[in-house]
């Protein structure tokens, strides 16, 4: 890893990772102080009221408005996080190499005394603190201000939405970096990694009304998100730890792996 090369990076992400970041502490923030609202009488059957078609594309199906983890899963955390931090996500992971190639500035930055291997390895390194960043402005105001309004997580539920949340990243990071590290258009990675997120989306949408949908929740790893159930305790399955993880490593050691044979002249 080149740690000027990854300065060099950090620099060039600074102002969309600054808006990213303080739009998702603001997003957690208002989360916790509406909670205590939405969670009263008058809230909670006009909640219930609302058609389950709706509630299912913003994620809280089967889980009760009552409890927090169903109104953080409708209400942030389900569709509306995955929007935010995947846009964030995909926009870095597509720029990192063919953004770089099709602006005809990655010669330059081969020019310099630093390998192929090194300056993918840095790039891959970039997408992980990012990551890392994204799960902090999302989870950690949460666990700050929370006890101020009557929400409080446990510190095991903390630490299992905070490393979840990046696995689910750089599962997605991980296959737009592998899309970028193939292309020589950071758009066309961008729009083909965003193209599947969605198709997976809507897989999992349709699967909560047919069953025979149901057979792609394995590998889709829209169905695996469910912070909601994280939040009212239940245990996250070993399968979507396994899914992430291996997802993430794959699709980045490929990308690095391809990067250092393609051509980028």
């Amino acid at each position: 890893m080149n740690l000027t090369l990854l300065r060099a990076t950090v620099h060039r992400n600074r102002a969309s990772a600054f808006w990213f970041t303080v739009g998702l502490v603001l997003y957690s923030w208002l989360m916790v102080w509406l909670y205590p609202v939405f969670s009263q009488g008058e809230y909670q059957e006009l909640l219930e009221r609302m058609p389950q078609e709706i509630i299912a594309v913003f994620g809280g199906q089967n889980l009760g408005f009552d409890t927090l983890g169903g109104f953080m899963q409708a209400e942030y955390l389900g569709l509306m996080w995955m929007l935010i931090v995947c846009s964030a996500i995909i926009v870095y992971a597509a720029q990192s190499f063919a953004g770089e190639i099709g602006d005809g500035t990655m010669e330059f930055a081969l020019s310099q005394p630093v390998s192929r291997l090194s300056y993918a390895i840095t790039k891959a390194a970039g997408l992980v603190g990012y990551a890392l960043l994204l799960s902090a402005a999302t989870f950690v105001p949460i666990q700050v201000f929370g006890p101020r309004y009557e929400v409080e997580i446990e510190a095991t539920v903390f630490l299992q939405l905070f490393v979840f949340g990046t696995m689910f990243m750089l599962a997605v990071g991980g296959f737009a970096m592998l899309l970028s590290s193939v292309f020589r258009s950071a758009g066309r990675a961008g729009a083909i990694a965003a193209g599947v997120l969605v198709t997976l989306w809507t897989a999992d949408l349709v699967s909560n009304v047919s069953e025979p949908a149901e057979v792609f929740d394995p590998i889709n790893v829209v169905s695996h998100w469910q912070p909601g159930k994280i939040i009212n305790g239940e245990a996250i399955p070993a399968e979507s730890w396994w899914l992430y993880g291996v997802l993430a490593a794959v699709t980045l050691a490929g990308a690095v792996v391809i990067f250092t044979k393609r051509d980028v002249a």
